[in-house]
Parts: structure tokens; C-alpha cells; sequence
């Protein structure tokens, strides 16, 4: 499911001929590979339910990547369900099962003024002399940069350091070391890389939060000699 919706044309597989799926491909396939798992394992009901609420061309287009020429960067639900999560624990937070007219009332007093202000952040339209606020994730997006910019033995070294910092009573501690020591044996591979469409065969790429890896932020970083923007 999750590969499902985050495959799209403009992210090859990783063979040697760097195969695109068009739209319709990766929507035939993954209906093909959900139907023939309930199929195998007789679960009629859930396939009926996936089918009506998930997988039929008309659900495809409301949540998988696929359905849009471009690559979405956001997901739609996620944000909605951000913003109706504060909206509830926000502005409703002292009304049990509110009232509709109530509910109207508050989104355009509270939320849309709320909404406005941070728009006006977004396009620096703020007062002249105040910075513009940092969203939370404009943090995450440069955290996760730093550390896709650093050296694979140094990424390694951070890792068994805060397993090794754990207490040893800690759940799967060895196995956590073992699986970095079997990571730093492993032998790198070879995948195609495109900054310029911003794609790369990698499966980590497909399913990263900010359509991030460590060989495209570190060939960006080549070519602008390390130094920012």
C-alpha cells in the first residue's frame, strides 16, 4: 500500500534499463498486487472495501502520487488532518460535540484570521524589520539535509553512538548494532540520479518524506561547491 502510493512515472525502477511506469501502469499494477493478495489469503470483504474506498480510478486520484503528472510534495490528507486536529484541540477544545453554526462561527472568527497571518509570514508580507517565522517543517527539511550531506562513515558512527548511549536492558539493542555493522559491510549501489528533474531509482527516495537521498543532496552539494544558495 504504501509503495503503491508513492510510486509515480517520473521515478524509475532500479534495473539496468531504468524502466518508467506510466499512470496507468502503476495503477493496473497496484490493484493487480492488491486483488491477487486477498485473493491468495480469501479475504473478499477487505478487497471489496479497498476496491470501493482505495483502489477504483475515481478513490486513485484522491491520495496516490501517480494520478498527477507532477510530483506531489505534500500529502492531502496529512494536511487536512493537521488542520482539523487544531482546530479540535485549539478552538473547540472546551465544546462537546459542538453545533454547526457554532463550529462555522469559529473557523471564520479564529481560524481564518489565524490562516490569514500565516500566509502573510509565507509570502513576507510581515511588518518590515520582523523575520519571518520558521515552520516546523522548514526544520525537519534542513535537519534531514545535514544529515543526507554527511559522510556515509559518519552517518554510520552517529547511529551506533545513540544505540550505544541506550541503556543495554534497551529492546533490541544488539540487533540494532548488528543490522548498522551489516549496513557499513555492505557494498553501495548504483542508481540513476537526475537533479535537474530531482529523481533518483533509489527506494529510499520513494517513500522520503522530502523527496530526499543522500546522492542527490550530496551531488547538489558538489555542484554548488558546498556553499548555499
Amino acid at each position: 500500500y504504501r509503495t503503491h502510493g508513492h510510486q509515480h512515472p517520473e521515478i524509475p525502477f532500479n534495473d539496468s534499463d531504468k524502466t518508467h511506469l506510466s499512470a496507468d501502469e502503476i495503477h493496473h499494477g497496484a490493484v493487480l498486487d492488491m486483488y491477487n493478495y486477498c485473493f491468495e489469503n480469501e479475504l473478499a470483504q477487505v478487497w471489496a472495501y479497498l476496491w470501493n474506498r482505495w483502489y477504483n480510478p475515481v478513490q486513485w486520484k484522491l491520495w496516490a502520487r501517480a494520478s498527477e503528472p507532477a510530483i506531489p510534495r505534500l500529502n492531502a490528507t496529512m494536511i487536512v488532518e493537521s488542520l482539523w486536529r487544531n482546530i479540535k484541540h485549539r478552538d473547540l477544545a472546551e465544546f462537546n460535540r459542538p453545533r454547526l453554526d457554532l463550529v462555522t462561527h469559529i473557523v471564520v472568527t479564529n481560524v481564518l484570521l489565524r490562516v490569514k497571518r500565516r500566509l502573510d509570514y509565507i509570502r513576507g508580507e510581515c511588518r518590515v524589520g520582523r523575520g519571518g517565522e520558521v515552520a516546523g517543517w522548514q526544520a525537519d527539511f534542513r535537519r534531514v539535509w545535514k544529515d543526507c550531506s554527511r559522510t556515509d562513515e559518519h552517518r554510520l558512527v552517529a547511529k551506533e553512538l545513540s544505540v550505544l548511549r541506550t541503556s543495554k536492558t534497551t529492546k533490541n539493542r544488539a540487533e540494532r548494532l548488528e543490522q548498522i555493522a551489516a549496513e557499513g559491510e555492505r557494498e553501495p549501489g548504483e542508481y540513476y540520479t537526475d537533479i535537474d528533474k530531482w529523481i533518483y531509482s533509489c527506494p529510499a527516495f520513494l517513500v522520503s518524506r522530502f523527496l530526499l537521498c543522500k546522492h542527490l543532496v550530496r551531488e547538489v552539494n558538489t555542484k554548488l561547491n558546498n556553499k548555499p544558495l
